[in-house]
């Protein structure tokens, strides 16, 4: 992965646009890396396997008997309370 400056990145934006259609590239700010940028086609990849993942996860949790938001939610509750 390519990094660049974000003064670099600003100064080369159309550069920057065609180099991510391609690979990704770091941008950073103050010499930390702070965003990628990355092609649509790239970023919805990343959204599909995202969804699926979170698709999964629902799925597990319904076969594990899914208590429901408000049964949940007193757990959380309860938990957050017993840590102060």
């Amino acid at each position: 992965m390519k990094t660049i400056s974000a003064t670099e990145a600003k100064s080369n934006f159309g550069k920057c646009i065609s180099i991510a259609m391609m690979e990704p590239i770091s941008i950073t700010k103050s010499g930390c890396e702070a965003v990628v940028m990355l092609s649509k086609e790239e970023y919805e990849r990343l959204e599909a396997i995202d969804d699926y993942l979170w698709m999964r996860k629902a799925i597990e949790a319904k076969k594990g008997g899914f208590l429901g938001v408000e049964a949940g939610q007193k757990i959380i509750e309860k938990f957050m309370n017993a840590q102060t």
